[in-house]
């Protein structure tokens, strides 16, 4: 296997070329001009939804360890395809750590960008999603088979030989880049050693469970995917900490202490929708990306198009729990359970659980913020859509929801957090307009000429 700068379409021009010019058969036929535009999203929708699943088989796989995960593999998936489109620009050297050029087909030869795709993703997937153990990742093989079959149907053994082959070679090529970013093991011990800072308005154990470890604390120091996201590591903590009945923060405890008492029924249905620990489907990293899926489906759209979706909602899960991680552990301020034990009233007990970890800033408001500037960029700001991604669910009463927009989605997911006593309403607004700025920047990442 050499490298080479060439694109694969070179490749096919050139043998083509060259086999006119000498008026003999070449000795293997150049591969056709593969139309990947014009097909549908359904490679996306496959390996995203195996991964989904996956995710939840998968024991430490908490939302920043999954979204690591789906990040590696949609840039698998986007950079392995793109051969097979037309005016598309590699993510290499612009992804921070992608500083290597992947393995490239051999000048001359010709290869199916399908197949390397699929063989590509089933290293990639069986090493991400290993911990799901053997029974699980039988699907893996499944699905690397199910695409084997569609498109070698009509090829050459050689050329699917090869295809497999560079494929091979590509995705033990991530795997080897996804492990320099230190996070590989992250899910084996997600509770390392940390000790909080122990000033007062700092986190502490929170009620109802008061778990006494914190969460992947040093998850925050990852590398981003995106440069340009770096400037949100500097968001400041605009909520002090303060005793004073007259502070904002006391205000806004209130708040949350007013609604958690006073919850109506269509609170609770909102809390319960929004609720990952009543199901793993809730979660913002499984919503969105189930969200993703439909829209895929519904709109007919095309795979260029929902490869670019795909890598540009895993960028910005990715970086956006970095952030949100990098925020919550620099601030370290306490959660509201505990800033009203200490104020307001020291008999209170939420209803809801927190995570083991420091409340600024809103991680949930963060990533909802940031795809719903991806998903209203690509199917517009004021699109009005049904969310069945919860339709499975045998808890919800209501399985169902509409929305005037992406940006209202993300808004009601966050107020779930206000509700269920977990965060202030500055942790919320701020997580949302971080999330956004962070969503603006993967936009601007340039992936079509």
């Amino acid at each position: 296997m050499t490298y080479s700068g060439f694109s694969w379409k070179s490749f096919a021009w050139m043998t083509l070329l060259l086999g006119a010019l000498s008026c003999a058969k070449p000795d293997r036929e150049a591969a056709p001009k593969f139309p990947l535009n014009a097909r549908d999203a359904g490679m996306v929708e496959d390996w995203s939804s195996l991964a989904l699943t996956l995710t939840s088989q998968c024991n430490g796989y908490s939302d920043p360890v999954a979204s690591r995960a789906m990040f590696y593999l949609a840039v698998c998936m986007y950079e392995t395809l793109l051969p097979g489109f037309d005016n598309h620009v590699s993510t290499q050297v612009r992804l921070q750590g992608l500083n290597t050029t992947l393995p490239q087909p051999e000048p001359g030869l010709s290869y199916n960008p399908v197949i390397v795709a699929n063989q590509a993703l089933y290293q990639l997937v069986s090493e991400l999603y290993g911990p799901a153990g053997p029974a699980n990742l039988e699907a893996v093989a499944n699905l690397k088979d199910k695409y084997i079959h569609l498109e070698g149907a009509t090829l050459e053994d050689d050329i699917i030989l090869r295809s497999k082959e560079l494929g091979n070679s590509i995705g033990w090529k991530l795997i080897e880049y996804s492990k320099a970013d230190g996070l590989a093991e992250a899910f084996l011990d997600r509770y390392p050693p940390y000790s909080p800072p122990q000033q007062p308005g700092f986190w502490r154990p929170t009620p109802p469970d008061y778990f006494s470890k914190a969460l992947l604390p040093y998850w925050g120091n990852a590398k981003l995917a995106l440069k340009a996201n770096e400037t949100l590591l500097n968001a400041p903590a605009v909520l002090e900490y303060s005793e004073s009945p007259n502070s904002i923060i006391f205000a806004e405890a209130t708040e949350v202490y007013n609604y958690s008492r006073n919850l109506n029924l269509e609170q609770r249905e909102q809390l319960a929708y929004w609720d990952s620990d009543a199901d793993y489907h809730a979660s913002p990293f499984q919503h969105n990306f189930l969200l993703m899926r439909q829209l895929l489906s519904e709109n007919n759209v095309s795979l260029d198009r929902a490869c670019r979706l795909f890598l540009r909602l895993a960028i910005a899960q990715f970086d956006g729990n970095i952030v949100a991680w990098h925020l919550k552990y620099k601030s370290n301020l306490l959660r509201p359970a505990t800033y009203i034990k200490l104020h307001i009233d020291r008999y209170f007990v939420p209803e809801y659980s927190a995570l083991p970890v420091p409340e600024y800033v809103s991680e949930r408001a963060l990533i909802y913020g940031a795809c719903s500037v991806i998903f209203s960029e690509e199917f517009g700001y004021r699109i009005p859509f049904m969310d069945y991604t919860q339709e499975m669910r045998q808890d919800l009463r209501d399985k169902q929801k509409s929305f005037g927009s992406f940006s209202e989605m993300a808004h009601v997911a966050a107020l779930a957090d206000l509700y269920n006593a977990t965060q202030f309403r500055t942790s919320i607004e701020s997580g949302i307009s971080i999330g956004q700025n962070l969503g603006i920047q993967v936009q601007k990442l340039e992936l079509e000429k």
